[in-house]
């Protein structure tokens, strides 16, 4: 009982009371105004069209892949890495990318910015690979039932929709509803890609508090995105647990038919991906050099160190809470459910709830690394928990009957099994607190500014000067994320 009640005690801090005050506030003055303001439900509106669409974008491009992704072919391995680059990209590398491709001073000469374009795009960007790490699973399942039921004498077409869909609806389902939750959610990419036409829900909240100090508006409007994301999350819970066959290997192709599918799946990723490309190739040396020591801006050095000494030291909390929620929702379906709310709850209400619950603290470092662990712990014990229930259980039996008590067993027993998964993990923590924008911008001091804020700053300048120092700092900020992350993980998050 005392992981569980560790992970409570954490959580009654840093989401319980500063969210139900938050809910207290929201559902008091501030939800009458709210709801009666027009321009508030044309926010969420668009915050609902923004994740359904996404989601349906998404998924009609994940899924054809997902089964070509069932053939091996030369590259196969690099293009599902490449489709998981997004997950340890801040959310302002991936906009400065979009910009330097498409914006007013893009190389294509076509300007997306404000457009729904743009934001659709960012969206797939983020989330096929998310996709794909769902569906290509299934896709790899299904061979041995497809394979049956046309050996009974079913057609292709049918075979799949009479034994394949059914397996694979659930699959789709979560997908859908994941890549759903995030783009409702958004708040990053349409701050710094969608104007003010194009503001979700999230971004509205920030406005509300950074610009007008309306802690009542924004908490309302706050109520009414958890509310629904609330509702999204337990769809989603509802729909896990589906038993499928076991993957088959990837088949090979013909040499030239694997060539031409190598060819055409390096084709649309760089369409996808393009985005990238478009950062490396805007870099000047000399803005780099600009931005080490810049008057004007906040200077690489200290914002590279302030991102790192903040991460670093919420990694330490995020280890420790990840661990113990592993532990303690491994036999427990109530701790595992408390244990995903900080996956349903934005950065932006974290940070939000921080100043209205904690006053006393506000400009406190000891928020701003709370925030960051909160954010962080879920996506580390999330790649713990599987190899954690995945252990037999006779070895922890065997363990206890030698004379180990339950804290040596697990460290002498299981810890050496589950480090692999462990690694991964904090590979994953690691790279989503180094690109961490929503909390720091709402409880940002100047003294603090990591590189996603000192990108931000440079974007809130006109001229060609700090939008190039963005690009460059944008590249070190990617290049962080991406090394530590494969120092950390080297290819243990692969799929299939």
């Amino acid at each position: 009982m005392g992981a569980a009640a560790l992970v409570l005690a954490f959580l009654a801090f840093a989401l319980f009371y500063p969210l139900g005050r938050v809910l207290v506030l929201g559902v008091g003055e501030g939800f009458g105004r709210a709801l009666a303001n027009p321009y508030y439900w044309e926010r969420y509106l668009f915050s609902l069209e923004y994740g359904l669409g996404s989601a349906l974008l998404t998924l009609a491009l994940a899924l054809p892949l997902a089964f070509l992704f069932r053939w091996r072919f030369p590259g196969r391995a690099g293009f599902l890495a490449l489709s998981t680059l997004p997950f340890v990209l801040p959310t302002p590398v991936v906009a400065l990318g979009f910009l330097a491709l498409v914006g007013p001073r893009g190389l294509l000469g076509l300007d997306l910015y404000g457009t729904r374009a743009v934001l659709y795009w960012a969206a797939l960007f983020y989330n096929l690979g998310l996709a794909l790490r769902i569906l290509l699973p299934v896709a790899l399942a299904l061979e041995r039932p497809l394979e049956a039921a046309r050996v009974l004498g079913a057609s292709p077409f049918r075979a799949f929709l009479r034994v394949g869909l059914p397996l694979l609806l659930p699959a789709l389902g979560s997908a859908g509803l994941l890549v759903f939750l995030y783009a409702f959610s958004a708040f990053g990419v349409p701050l710094l890609l969608g104007g003010p036409r194009y503001a979700t829900l999230e971004v509205e909240v920030y406005t509300l508090l950074a610009y007008r100090l309306a802690f009542p508006e924004a908490s309302a409007l706050m109520l009414l995105q958890v509310a629904t994301l609330a509702g999204v999350a337990l769809l989603y819970l509802r729909l896990q647990g589906a038993v499928l066959p076991p993957p088959v290997p990837p088949r090979p192709l013909p040499r030239g038919r694997g060539w031409a599918l190598a060819l055409g799946m390096g084709v649309f990723f760089l369409g996808v991906y393009a985005p990238l490309l478009a950062l490396a190739l805007r870099l000047e040396p000399l803005a780099l050099v600009s931005a080490w020591a810049s008057e004007d801006f906040t200077p690489l050095p200290l914002a590279l160190t302030n991102t790192l000494r903040f991460s670093l030291g919420a990694l330490g909390l995020a280890l420790l809470l990840g661990v113990a929620y592993a532990l303690a929702a491994r036999g427990r379906l109530w701790v595992d459910l408390l244990g995903l709310l900080p996956l349903m709850v934005s950065p932006v209400a974290v940070g939000l709830g921080y100043l209205v619950a904690y006053p006393g603290l506000r400009g406190s470092l000891l928020l701003l690394l709370t925030a960051y662990a909160l954010l962080a712990y879920p996506l580390l014990a999330r790649a713990l928990l599987p190899a954690l229930r995945g252990l037999p259980p006779s070895l922890l039996q065997a363990a206890r009957v030698l004379g180990a008590g339950p804290f040596r067993a697990f460290l002498r027993v299981e810890l050496p099994l589950l480090l692999p998964a462990l690694s991964s993990g904090t590979a994953l923590a690691l790279a989503a607190l180094l690109g961490e924008f929503g909390a720091s911008l709402v409880l940002w001091r100047p003294e603090w500014t990591t590189l996603a804020l000192a990108i931000y700053e440079r974007l809130g300048r006109p001229g060609e000067g700090p939008f190039r120092e963005a690009v460059a700092l944008a590249l070190v900020l990617a290049l962080l994320s991406a090394g530590l992350f494969y120092l950390l993980d080297r290819g243990r998050g692969r799929f299939g």
